[in-house]
């Protein structure tokens, strides 16, 4: 049984018709087992196999995964995932996301809660969003659980470890510094939402520039203690520091990073990222991967070409199926010309779409609008001078009734087959477009 099949029958199994009914109403125990039931499914099917290709696999952050981290507002996440399943099904060679039901798994069945049941639900839906690219293996599940004997572990997995540590203490340091000037939080209680902190802050690591985290069951007592002062209550810079308040915004970024270093150091996948910032810190928590940025190509892709970036997921994927060979060349074409500035900006991923590729894809629909204008042309005068010599001599008496016979029996026919062939060039302008590099990416535009 393949992954797919396996999948839906744990879901059928375990869920019946309504997921979020089940998962909602499920005890801690059986809601445990069914994250077990899949991670281990994930694990069996999921294995990295040989060496890939460093430039075209990717492990994907959280937001890109279609976790909560760093806004778990529905539309946001569904955004998210668009802009993972445009990148992938038009570059990557596979795309690994971070799994839902191993994280409930890790965590165990005394830590299941309301966010648990949330991600579940999420983690199936986006399955079923996803589940075209997962069954042709372009997405893929990460698998963070790692088994190793003790040899591997003291030679492998000890030194990266430390060395992720070390890096992590040093980053949280750096983003703490960084927030605690720039960041500011406020405690309020809102109508009917209860209380709840508000985090404001630079984009580039606050999404959306405002981050809104709800508060249930007991306080904290440097919490509980200003529910009788004027709100909303702005905390002061030591306040922040003291009561370790931004580790609620920097732990989550530090968790994605290091997920995805200890994927790059076991699979050789590189970083993909939505997130200029963290995108950034990718590049210099591992300078030997390669960091791809899915909203600077979307956001270039869309801009310039708007056809391909609105085009079904499933005429895509067949599409890459039927020209794969058209695909590794426009890929790395594409490849060559973003490695070139060793970064992956929005600013510099759209020039190169505009300056370089477009200009491209405008001399193929020249070319083919030339191509088919002189073939048309040679033929409409082969047709006109052929019938209009026929006409002429009916008309002034000097063809006889049999006039169709005698212009085979003298080679008239070679004319009539001149334009039949004219008429065939007009048919073949795909095969004239596919001298250019770029020819995949112009049939997805069409």
């Amino acid at each position: 049984m393949d992954f797919i099949d396996e999948f839906n029958e744990i879901i059928s199994l375990w869920l019946g018709g309504d997921s979020l009914e089940a998962i909602s109403n499920a005890s801690a125990d059986d809601i445990f087992e069914l994250a077990e039931k899949m991670a281990l499914s994930i694990r069996y099917h999921f294995h990295p196999d040989g060496t890939p290709n460093r430039n075209f696999s990717f492990i994907a952050n959280s937001s890109l995964s279609g976790g909560r981290h760093p806004c778990s507002y529905s539309e946001c996440r569904i955004k998210k995932l668009d802009e993972l399943v445009s990148f992938s099904s038009l570059y990557a060679d596979e795309v690994y996301i971070q799994n839902p039901f191993e994280e409930v798994l890790i965590a165990g069945p005394e830590s299941v809660n309301e966010i648990s049941r949330q991600e579940l639900i999420y983690g199936i839906y986006n399955y079923i969003y996803l589940k075209p690219l997962i069954e042709k293996g372009i997405i893929k599940y990460a698998q963070n659980m790692v088994a190793l004997c003790q040899k591997h572990s003291d030679t492998l997995a000890n030194p990266i470890s430390a060395e992720i540590i070390r890096k992590e203490n040093q980053l949280y340091s750096l983003l703490e510094d960084q927030l605690a000037e720039r960041c500011t939080i406020s405690f309020d209680i809102g109508k009917g939402a209860g209380p709840f902190l508000k985090f404001e802050g630079p984009k580039g690591i606050i999404d959306h520039g405002v981050i809104y985290l709800h508060l249930s069951g007991e306080l904290p007592e440097a919490i509980s203690r200003l529910m009788d002062k004027n709100l909303p209550y702005i905390f002061s810079r030591a306040e922040m520091l003291s009561e370790g308040m931004l580790s609620l915004i920097i732990d989550p970024i530090i968790k994605d990073l290091s997920n995805q270093e200890w994927h790059s150091a076991f699979y050789g996948t590189s970083y993909l990222c939505d997130n200029p910032t963290q995108m950034k810190i990718a590049a210099k928590l591992n300078s030997e991967s390669y960091a791809a940025s899915s909203s600077a190509f979307n956001k270039g892709m869309s801009h310039c070409l708007p056809l391909v970036y609105a085009k079904d997921l499933s005429a895509i994927v067949k599409l890459r199926e039927k020209e794969g060979e058209a695909f590794s060349v426009y890929r790395d074409k594409v490849h060559s010309l973003l490695k070139s500035t060793n970064r992956w900006s929005e600013v510099e991923v759209a020039e190169a779409f505009r300056d370089q590729i477009l200009p491209e894809i405008n001399l193929i629909d020249k070319k083919i609008k030339d191509w088919k204008l002189k073939t048309r042309e040679s033929l409409k005068e082969k047709v006109i001078f052929g019938t209009g010599a026929v006409s002429i001599g009916l008309y002034a008496g000097m063809l006889p009734p049999n006039i169709g016979q005698l212009v085979a029996a003298i080679g008239g026919g070679s004319a009539i087959a001149g334009a039949v062939m004219d008429y065939n060039k007009t048919l073949k302008d795909r095969i004239e477009a596919r001298s250019n590099d770029f020819y995949f990416l112009w049939q997805a535009n069409q």
